[in-house]
């Protein structure tokens, strides 16, 4: 293993994260339910990007009514800050990401095939700093999310095909 790699204590950003959605359910008049720990400790144990059908795969002997306690714990857990939305291809698949023990970072999205690129680039950090505060925004939090065609992709094509796909960020 590189000096600069982190390993990933999946337990210790599990805890975490369930603390953290605790405190936001009891601050938001919601109970801490066993279905929702438990889409919760699922979310945790994955690594990288996945969605809601990986998920209910994942949770397959889940009891109750599945697929709406899915979306609702999402829904939380995105508004706790616990997970990150991306946008794929076509905007037909949205997948997400876990937060806690996950630097920043940003996305490549492929418009033909969905996969998915992290990056961070310090300059484009930066940039987007200063373009905040040019406009007075307080900058609470940023995604970028650049959509393309990917190198398989483009290969498949034979040539670069037009995008019919337009992100905003």
């Amino acid at each position: 293993m590189m000096a600069e790699e982190k390993v990933h204590d999946h337990e210790s950003h599990r805890k975490e994260a369930l603390a953290i959605f605790k405190v936001y359910l009891k601050k938001n008049g919601l109970s801490v339910t066993k279905p929702r720990e438990r889409v919760l400790n699922a979310v945790y144990g994955l690594e990288g990007h996945f969605t809601v059908d990986q998920l209910e795969e994942l949770l397959e002997d889940f009891t109750g009514s599945r697929r709406a306690t899915i979306y609702r714990t999402i829904k939380h857990m995105l508004e706790a800050g616990l997970l990150a939305k991306v946008q794929t291809n076509t905007h037909a698949k949205v997948a997400y990401e876990h937060t806690i023990g996950h630097p920043h970072h940003d996305h490549l999205v492929c418009d033909r095939c969905g996969s998915i690129v992290e990056f961070n680039d310090p300059r484009i950090e930066e940039l987007q700093k200063q373009i905040a505060e040019k406009f007075g925004f307080e900058l609470l939090y940023q995604n970028t999310v650049m959509t393309g065609i990917c190198p398989t992709c483009q290969q498949r094509l034979g040539k670069r095909a037009p995008s019919n796909v337009i992100v905003s960020v």
